[in-house]
């Protein structure tokens, strides 16, 4: 979450389009947590060890206790005025650390069963992401999950410039196909891959006369039609979160 974001927030001036970015792209993250809760077989008694990285103020975890999904928690966020206003900060099922995952986190090596981060990686520089993959890795126990989320460019098709987005504290937008290979040189498994919601995107709409679109577009408008035409189309949308495991080798 960028600086003008943050204000908005705590002056209590979101924006519509700042908002409904955040249903869509928390929504996903919840779902996946929700995925590997069933399909490991983790109840409230044995909670999902969840490690969220650039966690702002631990917003996923409230929603996800709002749906009576309940992990050990612990959100990571570089910037400690975004943890002091955490809706979660007294529960005992949660740790808040301010930490720069650039730096390494003091996170036990192999104590996480899942990792998940929105919005972060397209802040750290490049050649930092290695070794903050390899940190995620580290961290994450074998049969573990991360489900990363940012906004991308292809070898293809360039989505997004990092001249138009420098005052959101953009300073990479890795290329799918070679964010693929980084993960997996490092040694996770590529689970799957989903298209997603992004603000920035250059991402047209690929026929605006589909008439599901045009329903959608006369219901509720433009922007929400367009953020849900992103999240359901399968071709690259110039943003969308990928699912890695840990497994033995």
């Amino acid at each position: 979450m960028t600086h003008s974001q943050y204000k908005c927030q705590v002056q209590g001036k979101e924006s519509f389009i700042d908002n409904l970015f955040v249903i869509f792209s928390q929504s996903y993250l919840i779902n996946k947590v929700h995925e590997y809760h069933k399909e490991k077989g983790h109840d409230n008694k044995n909670r999902v060890k969840l490690l969220e990285l650039g966690c702002y103020n631990g917003r996923v975890m409230h929603f996800m206790t709002q749906q009576m999904l309940f992990v050990s928690y612990t959100g990571v966020d570089v910037t400690q005025k975004y943890l002091a206003h955490s809706p979660v900060q007294r529960r005992k099922d949660v740790t808040l650390l301010c930490e720069d995952v650039t730096k390494g986190l003091s996170i036990p090596d192999g104590s996480q069963d899942m990792i998940i981060s929105s919005e972060v990686l397209e802040h750290i520089n490049p050649e930092d992401l290695p070794a903050v993959i390899q940190t995620l890795y580290d961290k994450v126990k074998i049969g573990g999950r991360i489900c990363v989320a940012f906004p991308m460019n292809t070898q293809a098709k360039m989505y997004h410039s990092l001249e138009k987005e420098k005052g959101l504290g953009h300073v990479n937008f890795p290329v799918y196909e070679d964010f693929i290979e980084l993960c997996e040189n490092i040694g996770f498994v590529f689970n799957n891959y989903d298209s997603g919601f992004t603000l920035k995107s250059s991402y047209r709409i690929p026929s605006y006369k589909d008439p599901l679109y045009k329903k959608i577009r006369e219901r509720v408008g433009s922007p929400v039609a367009r953020a849900m035409w992103m999240i359901i189309d399968d071709n690259h949308t110039g943003g969308g979160y990928f699912t890695f495991d840990k497994l033995k080798k």
